[in-house]
This record gives structure tokens, C-alpha cells and sequence, in this order.
């Protein structure tokens, strides 16, 4: 090979070797500024922008303006000029940092926030959460406010069940499956009919289905008849406030105060205690009240000839957390190796 010939190899490999490098190498997460040279402030919501009441909202962006971001949400009755996140009912105050979620800048000009919906006073419905880099309310914001936003959805929890086979048959077995959105750890089943007024738990999978599975030891023990079967949801603060102890039905939410007595003399059998057990579910004195569904069914005698049921089975769905999108800027370095290549070529 000529010397020539080498030397534009040389060159060319300058070349491509230099813009190479220019596209592969991600820009500082910590750019001193946003368009124009100007302080700026992100916020984002990780995930896919609907929650329901009771998870974990990660919030997550960049303050390259003050060393403490101010993070508030405004939405369905909240104040007009926002409040805390933790504190939904209570505005938010222009220069009262308290009365903001206020989260520490690091050093790269990131921060992160860890918002826990569960207990609180959130409406189901569309919200905005807003970062800032003073604490400055909505309403009195002015051109000088450094500040971003991101709209979230709240959903309330719900439940769906379905029982097979829809008609039980005495001695033999069944399965109640469906789905507790909001993430709780379980749920509540209870069975209800003449002389039988039970309870368990099943636990919820990942994907918030969950099977419950009702042995033939079990329906041994039941009357020919009609039954109806509660599925119950504790809803965001994760406990059964509707719930059975010593013989009587309880209000947890009252101190466990006495709704009905399900054992003994006096006692609510059959439809009545089902009736007793719907008035207490939908009762609208109480705050977030545990929602639920109702099935009802029949149990048939041990002589009839309905197949048995084999339980289902689900595979947790593992949750993958989204991927940030890279942004791109060449460093010093290369540029000078694009540019070195490109002189050397003309002046060859």
C-alpha cells in the first residue's frame, strides 16, 4: 500500500472516529442551565401518570435555580393556590416553606420525592403537581417564578370476583378469583347463610389478582340453601375497618363499636345478617370506607353431580420501571478530533 494512500486512510479514520464519539456520548444530567441560559425546574411523575389511591407515586426531576425544590398540587378540592401533598386540604402559603413539600437539591441539580398516597384525603380525579424553586402558591406565580409541572390521575381502589362453580356443591370444593386494584397485601372473603357467618384472607399477587380456594372440608360444614359471599378491600390505609371479632360484626373506624351480632342468641342469620353486612359497607358516615363486592350462590346437596372445580393460578406481573431518555452533547475532546481531521484533509 503507497504512502498515499495510507495518509488518506489515516485521515478518513480521523474523520469518522471523531463523529462517532460526537453521537454516542450523553450529555451531564447537571446542565447549569435550560434555553436562553436561564435557571429552570423539572418534575415528573414515574410511571404511567394513573394511580390509584393507596400507591406510591416516585416523583423525580431537575432545580438548577435554588438548593430546595417546593413541590404542591393543585386539582378537585383543593386550594386555588395549591397544597401539600401530604396535607391536601391545608393551601400551601407564598414564603412559609412548612406549608410546601419541600425536597433538598443534590449537588448534580437532581432531586426525588417518594409520594405515599395512602391515607389521605385525595378525590378520584385529574391533579397537577408543580415544582418550584421558592415557595410560591399557583395563584401569586409572576414572570420571575421558576417552576415545572406534571399532571397525575387518581383512582380509587376497586374490586371484581367471580366464584366457581357458580353453584357449590356440599362437600366439594371451590375458588373465588378476580382483582383488588390499589395494591393492597389481601382481602377479606366472608360467607354468610343460615347458621354460617365465616371469615378469610386470601393475599393479593403483584398483578392484583388474587384466588381464594374453599375446600370440601369446608362446604362439608354447609346447609343446602342460599349463601352470599363478601369480597372485602381495605382500601389505601390497608385495613379491614368492617370487620368480625368475638361473635359480632365491628366498626374499626368507631373504636370497634358493635354494628351486629352474628353468633349466639339474638344473633342476624341468613339474608338478614347479609343485609346488615351491605348497610355497614355502604354507609356514608364513615371516611373511605372499605369498598367490596357480593356474590350470591347456592350450595347444593352432596348428591348432585356438578364437576369438581380445580382453583386458578396467576403469575405475578413484574413492574418495570420506564427508562429515562438520554440526551446527547459532544465534549470538548471530540469536537477538537472532528475538526482536526477535517484540516488535515483539506491541507493534504
Amino acid at each position: 500500500m503507497s504512502e498515499k494512500t495510507l495518509t488518506t486512510l489515516f485521515f478518513w479514520l480521523l474523520l469518522v472516529s471523531g463523529a462517532a464519539v460526537l453521537l454516542a456520548v450523553p450529555a451531564s444530567a447537571d446542565s447549569p442551565a435550560g434555553p436562553g441560559g436561564k435557571p429552570f425546574v423539572t418534575i415528573v411523575a414515574e410511571g404511567s401518570g394513573a394511580y390509584y389511591l393507596g400507591e406510591m407515586v416516585t416523583l423525580q426531576g431537575q432545580n438548577t435555580d435554588s438548593g430546595t425544590t417546593y413541590v404542591f398540587i393543585t386539582g378537585p378540592n383543593i386550594p386555588q393556590g395549591g397544597a401539600k401533598l401530604t396535607a391536601p386540604q391545608k393551601a400551601v402559603v407564598t414564603g412559609n416553606p412548612d406549608t410546601f413539600t419541600a425536597v433538598k437539591t443534590r449537588a448534580d441539580k437532581t432531586w426525588e420525592y417518594s409520594f405515599y398516597t395512602a391515607g389521605l384525603p385525595y378525590d378520584a380525579g385529574s391533579y397537577t403537581l408543580y415544582a418550584v424553586s421558592n415557595p410560591v402558591a399557583v395563584n401569586q406565580f409572576n414572570d420571575s417564578t421558576t417552576y415545572g409541572t406534571a399532571s397525575i390521575i387518581i383512582k380509587k381502589p376497586f374490586i371484581t370476583a367471580t366464584i366457581s362453580p357458580d353453584s357449590v356443591v356440599k362437600g366439594r370444593g371451590f375458588a373465588v378469583t378476580g382483582f383488588a386494584e390499589g395494591e393492597p397485601p389481601e382481602v377479606q372473603i366472608w360467607i354468610i347463610g343460615t347458621n354460617t357467618f365465616s371469615t378469610a384472607r386470601a393475599p393479593v399477587n403483584q398483578d392484583a389478582s388474587f384466588t381464594f380456594t374453599g375446600a370440601g372440608t369446608m362446604t362439608q360444614n354447609l346447609d343446602p340453601g342460599q349463601y352470599w359471599l363478601f369480597v372485602q378491600h381495605p382500601m389505601q390505609n390497608n385495613r379491614f375497618d368492617i370487620n368480625l371479632s368475638g361473635g359480632y360484626v365491628r366498626n374499626g373506624q368507631q373504636n370497634d363499636t358493635i354494628l351486629f351480632k352474628v353468633s349466639g342468641p339474638g344473633s342476624l342469620q341468613g339474608s338478614d345478617a347479609a343485609e346488615a353486612l351491605l348497610a355497614a359497607f355502604s354507609d356514608p358516615a364513615m371516611l373511605n370506607v372499605d369498598t367490596y363486592t357480593v356474590i350470591p350462590f347456592q350450595v347444593t346437596g352432596a348428591g348432585s353431580s356438578a364437576p369438581p372445580v380445580t382453583a386458578a393460578t396467576t403469575v405475578p406481573a413484574q413492574r418495570q420501571a420506564p427508562s429515562a431518555p438520554l440526551q446527547y452533547a459532544a465534549p470538548i475532546g471530540a469536537g477538537a478530533l472532528l475538526v482536526l481531521g477535517i484540516v488535515l484533509w483539506k491541507w493534504h
